[in-house]
């Protein structure tokens, strides 16, 4: 039988001398790794003198070493209570905690020795590592900078500064201490997929992907390093790749809640969002306090790629009572550590893609996401703009100074959101009446982005987290705040959940109500609206003439694609039908099966007939859920899909233009339309058939199609739809006449200065209202 670690001996009676030499003997067997002639002798010591404290640490330490933390715990506890001062047990217990997840006793025990020594490297290091995976991290950042002060090339204080601020947004920083502790410990997986997440985060993903694949390679069975393949993988758009490395990942022994995480967005990317809820699921399991894997299962019931009308109603059923859930839950759990990380980082953007009013749902929504945020540890209205209510409040008056208008977007570049709305309002507010300041959330840049920063008043891009982000914005003393797109992007949701200025506008970089009740007001286009729009809206809509908006010609390059490699016919009409797999709803699929009856049935013409071109997006799993509904909606009508349908692969954008001189016509997409495409079209001569729906983000082809005059081109009904569609596919002669309208009129729809006068007027009345009525009030 083994001998028992630790047992009370026979008492003895041992010489100072004796019990240093015993003392001297085990250390040096304990420094050699011989851990059992250590213990040998520290047990002698206590035989003689059960109360030693050296002894009784040591055997502790030897225990902590072995794993056995609980005895650790005990044996050190025993030492501590003969020396309650001693700093080193007090850190050895400390560790013992931490490696045994009983967080909140370990950083008590860091803090207590932290008294006693408050520059000492390795508490400062234990201390700010357990904040962190109590998901802290704002309060392990300081003492981790300081332990980083003390020893600056220590891979463990690198490691975990590196994932503080990783968390809290500063990636910058982050890919640095991360590079330093590769450099200290180049062997080390965990350091290299450290700063390939980094790496990641900061737009470089080729270098994020050569330090996953170091990782992996030094470490093949790490889950850490996976999870870093697996991220890089899919900013590659390699998705596929990405699951079956995440799917490792989860499969090793006792995977952590955020490889977990991690796993579930990929899978929801991917639609395979069933798969997705298990593996979140998994996560709450392992750490119940996990709000963002809560909120990951409750925006998960929304799905790119439904199989029927009966699904969608499912899944807004269950989405609202998860919100209702997970309301509930936050109210009465315990302190949830730092919730305004959760919001934005999954978004119920599939929600828009719903013939739906969305209004209520996405209220609950908001006032979610704006309740987390009020956890963000700064102050978010001007200290010179808040009134004795603690609301924000305005100047009395404007004093004919300009109005300081902000413009906070992911996109100030080379992006259909700039391309549409942003850009006109940058290059033509009148800069007489308005000082203009622009917050660029996303580090991509270009020339576009070039120019804006040479033409605002001020220009931010070097903000590193969140909080920087706000005070930047804070400081800019902003009238206007306006977000072009929010539901695209984490960053600009979080910042959009926060009163930042006054006045807050949202537009249609997205074409949804916010249902933040801190946005304001929502800009649109009176083409898009109908009258009944303001009841789809959480935001007062103001609607600026024609499109709304002030956009340029495209004057697109044009590169003739070969129809035959494409598998095209060259003599018969080709139909595009352009948009993003998610955009097809079930509920809509007939009209597809009926648009291509008629085209089978014109076969016996050679000339006549017909092709439906779909394409393909990143997403070959949610590309494959697209055609396999399809394809059985065109099977139970007896239709042949693949005589009548070719899905292309995605096109190089001139090739793409080159492809709309040769089409015949565009069908749009119903209930969720397509603005810029709609457009480009329009540029490349070629008729786009419209579907005027109910809500905005279903009439910006038909807005357009409005504004030139050509009621033929707009279809209010399925049915009606499906006859153009039929008439237009059959009949050249008359797609050539309104291709000649197209180009006759389309001037129309490009430099309207209407829009940016107006939005002009509505910004100036809506601040002086504002201001007049809050005066008004304390008077």
């Amino acid at each position: 039988m083994a001998r028992p670690f630790y047992e009370p001996q026979k008492l003895s009676t041992l010489s100072v001398e004796e019990r240093d030499d015993l003392l001297a003997r085990g250390v040096e067997c304990h420094r050699a790794g011989r851990l059992e002639d250590a213990v040998a002798a520290y047990r002698q010591i206590l035989a003689g003198s059960p109360r030693d404290f050296d002894a009784t640490h040591l055997l502790g330490v030897v225990a902590l070493q072995q794993g056995r933390l609980e005895l650790a715990q005990r044996m050190i506890s025993a030492a501590l209570a003969e020396n309650p001062h001693d700093v080193s047990a007090m850190g050895n217990l400390g560790t013992s905690y931490m490696r045994d997840g009983q967080l909140d006793s370990a950083l008590k025990w860091f803090e207590i020795a932290l008294k006693l020594q408050p520059d000492a490297p390795v508490l400062l290091t234990n201390a700010g590592t357990v904040l962190h995976n109590m998901g802290r991290n704002a309060e392990a950042i300081p003492l981790l900078r300081r332990a980083l002060a003390a020893d600056p090339s220590s891979y463990a204080v690198c490691s975990a500064l590196g994932a503080c601020l990783i968390k809290t947004g500063d990636a910058a920083e982050a890919a640095q201490l991360f590079d330093m502790a590769t450099r200290s410990e180049p062997q080390d997986a965990e350091g290299w997929a450290n700063l390939s997440v980094a790496l990641n985060a900061l737009g470089r993903h080729a270098e994020a992907r050569e330090c996953a694949d170091k990782a992996v390679s030094l470490r093949p069975g790490s889950s850490t390093a996976l999870g870093a393949l697996g991220a890089a993988q899919i900013e590659q758009g390699r998705m596929a790749e990405a699951i079956e490395s995440y799917r490792q990942g989860v499969a090793l022994a006792a995977p952590s809640a955020q490889m977990l995480l991690s796993f579930g967005h990929a899978l929801l990317a991917s639609g395979l969002n069933e798969e997705a809820i298990e593996q979140l699921q998994r996560a709450v399991s392992l750490d119940g306090n996990n709000l963002a894997a809560r909120w990951a299962i409750a925006i998960g019931h929304l799905k790119p790629v439904y199989s029927g009308e009966s699904e969608i109603a499912d899944s807004r059923e269950r989405f609202s009572r998860s919100m209702d859930e997970l309301a509930a839950w936050y109210r009465n759990a315990g302190p949830v550590i730092e919730p305004y990380n959760a919001v934005g980082v999954n978004q119920p953007f599939y929600l828009a893609y719903q013939p739906y009013n969305n209004r209520d749902l996405l209220r609950r929504y908001g006032e979610i996401c704006v309740s987390w945020m009020t956890s963000l540890p700064v102050t978010t209205v001007p200290e010179e703009r808040v009134d004795h209510a603690g609301g924000p409040a305005f100047q009395t008056t404007l004093d004919n100074r300009k109005l300081r208008i902000g413009i906070a977007s992911a996109h100030i570049h080379e992006h259909s959101v700039w391309n549409a709305i942003t850009k006109g309002w940058v290059n033509h507010l009148d800069r007489t009446k308005f000082d203009l300041y622009l917050f660029q959330l996303n580090p991509t840049a270009d020339r576009e982005t070039d120019a804006a920063r040479r033409v605002a008043a001020g220009f931010e891009d070097k903000p590193t987290n969140l909080a920087a982000w706000v005070q930047s914005i804070k400081a800019s003393k902003l009238d206007v705040l306006i977000y072009p797109e929010i539901g695209m992007d984490p960053l600009t949701a979080r910042l959009a959940s926060l009163r930042l200025a006054p006045v807050q506008a949202a537009s249609w970089g997205h074409p949804e109500t916010t249902g933040l009740p801190t946005i304001d007001l929502y800009i649109s286009g009176q083409a898009f609206e109908s009258p009944a729009a303001p009841a789809n809206y959480t935001e007062k809509l103001l609607c600026l003439p024609h499109l709304g908006v002030h956009v340029e010609p495209l004057k697109p390059k044009f590169v003739k694609p070969s129809l035959r490699s494409l598998k095209l016919p060259g003599n018969e009409p080709l139909l595009l039908c352009p948009g993003a797999p998610f955009k097809y709803s079930p509920i809509y699929d007939e009209v597809w099966v009926q648009i291509a009856q008629h085209l089978e049935k014109r076969l016996l013409k050679r000339s006549s007939g017909g092709r439906l071109v779909f394409f393909r997006s990143r997403s070959d799993t949610i590309d494959r859920m697209l055609e396999t509904r399809l394809r059985a909606a065109f099977r139970k009508a007896e239709v042949d899909f693949d005589s009548r349908v070719v899905i292309l692969p995605t096109l190089e954008r001139s090739q793409f233009y080159g492809l709309m001189r040769q089409a015949a016509l565009m069908l749009d997409t119903l209930g969720f339309s397509g603005f810029n495409t709609a457009l480009q079209a329009i540029e490349c001569d070629l008729p786009v058939l419209a579907f005027e729906g109910e809500f905005m983000r279903g009439r910006l082809a038909s807005g357009i199609m409005r504004r030139l005059d050509l009621p033929e081109l707009i279809a209010t009904t399925r049915e009606d739809f499906v006859q153009k569609a039929r008439e237009l596919a059959g009949d050249a002669s008359r797609r050539d006449e309104l291709r000649a309208a197209l180009i006759e009129r389309r001037g129309l729809l490009f430099e309207d200065m209407a829009p940016i006068r107006a939005l002009e007027r509505h910004l100036t009345d809506e601040v002086n209202q504002r201001s007049s009525a809050r005066t008004g009030s304390k008077s």
